[in-house]
């Protein structure tokens, strides 16, 4: 099946434009506010920003950053699938609109040379993710990126998207990656985390023009081979939801030993969830021996605030 999606970047690529997008949840203030400093040095190649590539600044739900909200009628987040951006009648709701206003701007989404050729994405959660990069399976461009921000600070975790078409922002561009960093509070500033990812982005910035510098060294005859490095990723099985009662209200919560440690190993049958009643339930419990896990998982984005709506513990 013919995959338009699935273009990412190659080594031997150039990087004419790269977005950063803040505001994809309105209610993300670290994200909103980085990109709102990268406002600054937006431009063509070769402008104040200093690299050989155009720097695209977008506030992607200015409604919802407005209001300080995660969005007006629908996670805007959830709305980059190509079935919906190719659907000119899938535009009842504000974000479904904004969405395609976006793909239009940084795509289009199935285009072989989309308008951007990478997309950093920038959120922040209420779990304590620490700054953790997503990014899609195939992506090799975005692997490489991720292990040379890695190299340079450690605590960086990876997390690995569905292999198939994903409903993410990033997706319009060629390549891109979800920056997500927390704990931060609903609707407030970690200056802390805001610095941390700033540096990191200036790191992914450098790290592209590199790029750029190496294929033209390559296609000049003057090329060196390319460093392999092995890259530890966490792979997404599936979001396991909270348990409820048979009224189908909240039964338990988070357990201690699992809630603020995102990215800490986990066996299925281990305590994950503190009953109301006093005894506790594990992955295992709640998924139900149908659903084949290994025995050991990686919990990521745990106790998110805004994925109780989507019953997502």
């Amino acid at each position: 099946m013919a995959e338009p999606w699935c273009r990412h970047l190659t080594k031997n690529d150039q990087i004419a434009c790269v977005a950063i997008c803040g505001g994809t949840h309105g209610d993300e203030r670290n994200g909103a506010y980085l990109a709102r400093n990268y406002c600054k040095i937006q431009g063509p190649a070769g402008s104040a920003h200093g690299f050989d590539f155009k720097l695209q600044v977008v506030e992607s739900n200015p409604e919802a950053v407005k209001k300080n909200l995660r969005y007006i009628e629908q996670d805007l987040n959830r709305c980059f699938l190509s079935v919906d951006l190719e659907n000119p009648e899938h535009t009842t709701l504000y974000e479904h609109r904004r969405a395609k206003e976006i793909n239009a701007l940084l795509g289009p989404k199935n285009s072989p040379t989309p308008a951007a050729d990478y997309v950093l994405d920038l959120h922040n959660t209420t779990a304590a993710t620490g700054v953790a990069l997503f990014l899609h399976p195939r992506d090799t461009f975005s692997q490489g990126l991720a292990a040379y921000l890695k190299s340079i600070d450690s605590t960086v975790h990876i997390a690995l998207w569905a292999n198939r078409d994903v409903m993410l922002l990033p997706s319009v561009g060629r390549s891109g990656m979800t920056v997500e960093v927390g704990p931060v509070s609903v609707k407030c500033l970690h200056a802390g985390l805001y610095k941390q990812t700033q540096a990191l982005l200036d790191v992914a910035l450098r790290y592209m023009a590199a790029h750029n510098a190496a294929r033209k060294r390559n296609s000049d005859g003057d090329g060196r081979e390319w460093r392999q490095e092995t890259l530890q990723c966490v792979q997404m099985i599936r979001a396991v939801p909270f348990p409820r009662g048979p009224d189908g209200d909240l039964s338990g919560m988070i357990h201690p030993a699992v809630d603020g440690k995102d990215f800490s190993p986990i066996n299925i049958s281990d305590p994950a969830f503190s009953m109301f009643d006093g005894s506790v339930a594990s992955v295992k419990d709640v998924v139900g021996s149908a659903d084949e896990l290994p025995e050991v998982v990686v919990p990521f984005l745990v106790n998110e605030a805004s994925y109780y709506e989507k019953d997502t513990a």
